[in-house]
């Protein structure tokens, strides 16, 4: 079921079903962008599956997007990809993924079809490199017959405009706090804690990826839910800073942290909090500096 979006959706199921059905007007590459998290990548799996049954697997070339799971490391896309003992552990062992460059891409549109179609998936096309665009244009504008190339991207101004322009480009927008609530419901997420429910879709700001990330890290750890109830409590009470420090430092270390200001934020401004709200925000900015995040978090709560 999908939940929000449903314009951007019916366009992009009806260029998919123009392309299946081998309409000269439908279009041969497309572009879906819209703000990180917000499912578009999901969202064409399951059209793409829906479509291809079996072939899907054999006739779709999906490139990812590793950056989350490099960390300090971006996931790029090269001309030519020249695997390292530490990317072919990283992305081919523990992620069963072979990584690929732009030639490559080029060089499996250019075989046949175990099916009828040939599609290529790229997650965030803009983190191609430098040269790596100018080597997929010919590709983009003079494709084979019954072959479809569809991208997402986080950050469509990042795209050189011979790129943009050879594309069909159709916009994602987060959800609403009720579109992501009715997504939650559907997929039975935190339904047996209201309070922390809407935690959740404070810190996921309209973005269903960052509320399902929140759900499985839970569901692995559980003690989380108790660690994330005890923070809204001991910060709305103004208790107990040492443990609310330590607690903070551990969502720090699931990666979450960043999404609990923004949720924390949220709740100071719906609670007239403004003040306190604004010094959160000021955290959050002087996380992109080189301050220590234990440094920042005592400055977060001196003044709480």
């Amino acid at each position: 079921m999908f939940v929000g979006n449903q314009e951007s959706i019916q366009t992009l199921t009806r260029y998919i079903d123009m392309f299946f059905a081998w309409d000269e007007k439908a279009p041969h590459f497309l572009i879906v962008a819209g703000p990180q998290h917000i499912g578009k990548s999901g969202i064409i799996r399951e059209l793409l599956k829906e479509k291809m049954g079996n072939y899907f697997v054999t006739d779709v070339l999906q490139i990812k997007d590793f950056s989350e799971q490099l960390e300090k490391k971006k996931h790029n896309i090269k001309i030519e990809f020249k695997p390292t003992s530490e990317t072919a552990k990283i992305l081919v062992k523990e992620y069963n993924y072979e990584d690929i460059g732009v030639r490559e891409i080029n060089k499996r549109l250019q075989q046949s079809a175990i099916g009828k179609n040939k599609i290529v998936f790229i997650e965030n096309i803009e983190r191609m490199t430098k040269d790596a665009p100018h080597a997929f244009l010919k590709t983009c504008e003079e494709p084979l017959p019954k072959r479809l190339i569809i991208a997402t991207t986080s950050n469509a101004t990042q795209l050189l405009e011979t790129i943009l322009s050879r594309a069909l480009t159709i916009k994602f927008n987060e959800l609403s706090d009720t579109e992501l609530s009715e997504r939650m419901e559907s997929n039975n997420m935190f339904s047996n804690n209201k309070e922390l429910k809407q935690l959740v879709i404070n810190m996921a700001m309209g973005k269903p990826g960052i509320a399902q990330r929140i759900y499985d890290l839970i569901e692995d750890e559980p003690e989380l839910e108790k660690t994330l109830i005890d923070l809204i409590h001991n910060l709305s009470t103004n208790i107990k800073r040492f443990a609310t420090h330590n607690a903070l430092i551990k969502i720090q270390k699931y990666g979450i942290l960043e999404a609990f200001l923004d949720g924390w934020i949220a709740y100071c401004i719906n609670h007239h909090m403004e003040a306190k709200g604004q010094r959160r925000l000021t955290t959050k900015k002087l996380m992109r500096s080189n301050v220590k995040i234990e440094n920042l978090l005592l400055y977060w709560l001196l003044d709480n």
